[in-house]
């Protein structure tokens, strides 16, 4: 009888199975390795797309708060995606606009929508120095020495110092001030505002030598000046250049670009674009002139909102 070894051909056929097995496994993961990059590579593209959308809002907002609608549509890189802002008009009658920001990162697009609608404009300050309630100032009234003097002057009245030849132009009371002493000044109350819109300043100013000859008139000279503050802050100052005197009231730091006249001319500033966002604005005034004809007036000012933009509420949302 022969007994057959079988042993070996055992051991061949597990180890053609084993490497059969081995062979799909290594098939398997070969193909799903690129599967699983590609998905994690696609929910990395679509997140990133979704925060380059949501830092478009972001900047949206900040420039709706400083420039209004003026460029606010265009292609921006951010990282390494893009922000694509468009603007489409969606009700012409009530101006109300849809705003959409689209964030690209490869093949991947997200997309964030807000509607917006003008805001009223809002007067925070109309003051025509026709009474006192809303203001102070110091020294009240006349001062150490002759001729010093703050105070209001209105047509028909016989309040001391007013001058004769300059300071024209008024269609109300002013405030003026005559040889002012140093760090003399007006305070107006703080008056609350809003962070949807910028403020503009107007301030009707004269600064004059009171005498007839009209080429005269406006002989100042350093030492001599006018300035105002909004919260602390220097807004301008308008001083002589002239060391011997001689030349009009011109504006130093800049906000400004014309000079004072003898006669009322209105000056206007955008006190947001000069210092931010403020949740209220006071106002004061400083000045100084060194002889008893030199004056500085304030016919009148006026604090408004130039009005802006509102998120229409509940409009912010994904598409």
């Amino acid at each position: 009888m022969n007994i057959k070894d079988e042993h070996g051909f055992v051991v061949s056929v597990t180890a053609i199975v084993v490497s059969v097995i081995l062979g799909l496994l290594v098939m398997y993961y070969s193909n799903s390795i690129p599967l699983n990059v590609t998905g994690a590579a696609n929910t990395y593209s679509s997140s990133q797309a979704r925060w380059t959308a949501i830092s478009g809002v972001e900047d949206i907002i900040i420039k709706l708060n400083s420039t209004g609608l003026d460029d606010i549509a265009g292609t921006y890189p951010f990282y390494n995606s893009n922000i694509i802002i468009d603007t489409t008009t969606i009700d012409l009658a009530n101006h109300v606009i849809q705003i959409t920001s689209r964030g690209a990162h490869s093949s991947s697009n997200r997309i964030f929508s807000l509607t917006i609608q003008p805001s009223n404009s809002d007067t925070v300050i109309n003051e025509s120095f026709n009474d006192g309630d809303n203001l102070s100032y110091s020294p009240n009234g006349a001062g150490p020495g002759n001729g010093r003097f703050w105070g209001l002057g209105c047509e028909g009245t016989a309040a001391p110092f007013l001058p004769t030849y300059v300071l024209t132009g008024a269609d109300s009371c002013f405030f003026f001030g005559v040889k002012i002493q140093n760090n003399s000044g007006l305070n107006l109350n703080p008056a609350p505002t809003e962070d949807s819109q910028d403020y503009i300043l107007t301030l009707s100013l004269s600064a004059g030598v009171d005498v007839a000859n009209v080429n005269n008139q406006s002989k100042f000279q350093t030492g001599d000046y006018l300035e105002f503050y909004v919260n602390g802050i220097l807004i301008e100052r308008y001083e002589g250049t002239s060391a011997g005197g001689g030349q009009p009231m011109a504006p130093r730091i800049g906000n400004s670009t014309d000079n004072l006249t003898p006669n009322f001319e209105e000056y206007s500033f955008n006190i947001t674009q000069i210092i931010g966002q403020v949740d209220s604005i006071w106002l004061t005034f400083e000045g100084k002139t060194n002889s008893s004809n030199k004056y500085l007036g304030i016919q009148g000012l006026s604090l408004y909102g130039s009005g802006g933009w509102d998120i229409v509420t509940g409009s912010y949302i994904e598409i």
